[in-house]
């Protein structure tokens, strides 16, 4: 009970600073800095590191990548609208090229899903350039595609009782969702990480 109260608290606390610095940062400015920074804790739980400052390192994370972390975010943002724009379109057509260009659609969204939901855990977990937390997304997100369709599971039923209980968006709607992300993100890497591993000793 007092772990499961500890988690509760952390958790909690940490919604409430998402939301204060999405808040402070004006909306979208502040969203996705604020959005890094939240799973920038959640990873360092999910390592073991549980007794870390939690307001002191969210705030030098959020300071720290509030450049990168809109870059991406408007990327991210871009290919939401592009793809929505493509949506409008082919909705109207009939046929079999409709049903063509909807596979289409729905295959790339499913891409597009992949980038999106693995995107902050890579650029949180990996030291790498801005344009290669993308590739990186896509490419362990392609590699296990599961986990997308977990997460995607995840989001729905997350959003889904935060619509209908308001009091769970104010307190957990972004910390348990980017907990249960990062979750499934950080076995995705330490897979890769040993199968990199092994072919370092193999080759040795």
């Amino acid at each position: 009970m007092y772990k499961a109260s500890e988690w509760v608290m952390r958790l909690a606390y940490l919604n409430l600073l998402w939301l204060l610095f999405t808040v402070i940062g004006v909306g979208i400015i502040g969203f996705f800095p604020a959005t890094v920074a939240m799973f920038t804790i959640v990873r360092h739980w999910i390592i073991g590191n549980t007794d870390i400052p939690i307001l002191k390192t969210y705030w030098q994370s959020f300071k720290g990548s509030l450049v990168k972390a809109n870059l991406l975010g408007f990327i991210s943002v871009i290919g939401g609208v592009v793809l929505y724009l493509d949506y409008t379109f082919i909705k109207d057509i009939n046929g079999t090229l409709g049903m063509v260009a909807f596979l289409l659609f729905l295959t790339t969204s499913f891409y597009y899903l992949m980038i999106v939901f693995f995107v902050i855990p890579v650029y949180v977990h990996y030291d790498i350039k801005l344009f290669e937390c993308l590739k990186y997304a896509f490419i362990i997100g392609a590699s296990y595609p599961l986990r997308t369709i977990y997460i995607t599971v995840a989001s729905f039923v997350i959003y889904y009782l935060t619509a209908s209980f308001p009091v769970l968006f104010l307190f957990f709607s972004g910390s348990l969702l980017s907990l249960l992300i990062m979750r499934f993100a950080y076995v995705a890497f330490e897979k890769i990480e040993l199968k990199n591993n092994n072919k370092l000793a193999k080759a040795a």
